[in-house]
């Protein structure tokens, strides 16, 4: 796939048949199917070209009687590349908020209703220590963060736009597993996946103002650094780092950073393979997906 990565750091593996993907090679390692899709259909390896298109999320102005099935029958091929199904999923609702879901049996499988119930709304993480189960979230240029306690065989995603990662939503994932599953953060693994990187992504000085005061000047300096404005404009511009703010979340928590994965694949870098919110190239989003294979007995 035509992919700029940002260093030589092995952090993915690229996989081309059926319908492409990425997956973390720690948590391939770990025996943990997950994936972060493209805007690719199909690739060919041979002409070095792909057909695009790829439909994974109900966007607004969708018809949902027409996207419904095109976007579950997709989500369901990319299941199954893991080795599970539509029926195993449960999704997010995203409303870039920092609130996390932990996944019932009675949420499992894909259905398009008019209302959500009311626990499932304005939901931006998922955790579960139910085998088998498919978490997934959606994203553009908002990075997925993916969990796995090998010990409590439990996992979980959440969607960590700015908004999430200033409510610091992996480490409110983090405390769900704690109290519900008995996780110790000294024993899990966590990655953060592809989204855009802090070259891409200017902030308003307001952005800079709500961290600083949420998160303390040392952090802000940290993770908003100033650049120089475009020739049109004068002074400088904030960036935010979303890989550096997360991984900082990570450590916080209390996960060893030997056992944290950060991904260097920019969405806005590379929009011609990644859909992305900020190069005006959103026609649909990427899926990111894990699939709790840890098992009962493993």
């Amino acid at each position: 796939m035509k992919i700029r990565f940002a260093g030589d750091d092995k952090v993915f593996n690229t996989h081309s048949e059926g319908i492409p993907y990425l997956s973390f090679d720690m948590l391939d390692r770990l025996g943990l199917p997950n994936l972060y899709s493209t805007r690719y259909e199909s690739w060919d390896d041979a002409a070095g070209r792909g057909v695009t298109g790829l439909r994974t999320a109900l966007m607004n102005g969708d018809d949902i009687h027409e996207a419904g099935p095109v976007i579950t029958d997709t989500r369901d091929r990319l299941a199954r590349q893991l080795g599970s199904s539509i029926e195993m999923e449960c999704i997010t609702d995203q409303k870039h908020t920092g609130f996390v879901h932990v996944v019932r049996e009675e949420d499992l499988g894909t259905v398009y209703p008019d209302e959500k119930p009311l626990h499932r709304q304005y939901v931006d993480g998922l955790v579960t220590d139910i085998p088998d189960v498919l978490l997934t979230v959606f994203g553009g240029d908002c990075p997925p963060v993916y969990l796995a306690d090998p010990v409590h065989k439990a996992i979980g995603l959440v969607h960590a736009g700015w908004k999430g990662t200033l409510a610091r939503i992996p480490e409110v994932a983090i405390a769900q597993m704690r109290v519900r599953f008995g996780s110790d953060p000294a024993d899990m693994y966590a990655a953060v996946g592809p989204g855009i990187c802090r070259e891409c992504y200017e902030m308003g000085d307001e952005v800079y103002e709500i961290f600083e005061d949420k998160w303390g000047h040392d952090a802000a300096e940290r993770i908003l650094g100033s650049y120089p404005a475009p020739q049109e404009e004068r002074g400088w511009k904030y960036h935010l780092d979303l890989r550096e703010a997360n991984r900082m979340t990570l450590l916080r928590a209390g996960i060893p950073e030997d056992r944290i994965a950060i991904s260097n694949v920019c969405t806005m870098c590379n929009a011609d393979t990644f859909y992305s919110y900020r190069a005006g190239r959103m026609e649909n989003e990427q899926v990111a997906m894990l699939v709790n294979r840890f098992g009962k007995d493993n």
